[in-house]
């Protein structure tokens, strides 16, 4: 009997190190553009295919994923819903599936995209909607990002402001909402490139405590001439 492929039967915390890996080797392709959209939507779309163009890459070093990274899908449905939930007609940015052999479940490691910096208007407050509509959509059942699996990741687009600033008010924000605090996972900001933050999540969604990476891109540069 052939030994079974490790590859296909890696874990899912192996899995999730390799998407991190993928998305961060596409961020920094992404800042090193000169000039960049404003709106999440078009920029998320430059990030897709920077992040399809690294796992290829990494395919051929050794790493990477088989998996499709899926732009705007569904959440999938699970076994243990008895009839369509809420949640399955919420659309993460990005899903990167994983099948999980030895338990014979399918998961998805999911990524939510917001900008950060200063509001482009009195009553659109970029830190806040990254928490209020985006990190709330990994707490609220009726979203349900990251049912079932125990980790999945934000990014956030730094467009304007210093890191600090908007790392007091994203946690400012937070706060006010009875969210626990992103904590520094490294221990300086990395200009023109890609921090990586830390937030552990009590929730109603299962599994819980919940690990939500948090990849912030200084894109700052691309929006100097506006």
């Amino acid at each position: 009997m052939s030994r079974p492929n490790l590859y296909y039967l890696a874990t899912w915390e192996n899995h999730v190190e390799r998407v991190l890996e993928i998305f961060n080797v596409a961020l920094v392709q992404l800042a090193s553009e000169s000039t960049l959209p404003l709106p999440e939507d078009n920029i998320n779309r430059k990030l897709l295919f920077y992040a399809r163009k690294a796992n290829y890459q990494l395919i051929r070093l050794g790493r990477g994923t088989s998996s499709n990274i899926m732009y705007e899908a569904s959440n999938q449905p699970a076994e243990t819903d008895k009839e369509r939930a809420k949640r399955e007609s919420k659309r993460p940015d990005f899903q990167c599936g994983f099948v999980d052999h030895l338990q014979e479940k399918d998961l998805f490691f999911l990524i939510e995209c917001k900008r950060l910096g200063n509001p482009p208007s009195p009553t659109w407050i970029l830190n806040s909607n990254y928490i209020n509509n985006g990190v709330q959509r990994f707490i609220n059942p009726e979203w349900g990002y990251g049912a079932g699996v125990s980790t999945s990741a934000m990014i956030g687009y730094i467009q304007s402001m210093t890191h600090d600033e908007i790392f007091t008010e994203v946690n400012a924000y937070g706060v006010e909402s009875g969210f626990p605090e992103i904590t520094y996972n490294e221990n300086n900001w990395q200009e023109n490139g890609v921090s990586k933050l830390e937030q552990t999540l009590n929730r109603r969604i299962e599994p819980s405590p919940f690990l939500l990476h948090h990849l912030w891109v200084d894109l700052r540069i691309a929006y100097l001439q506006r």
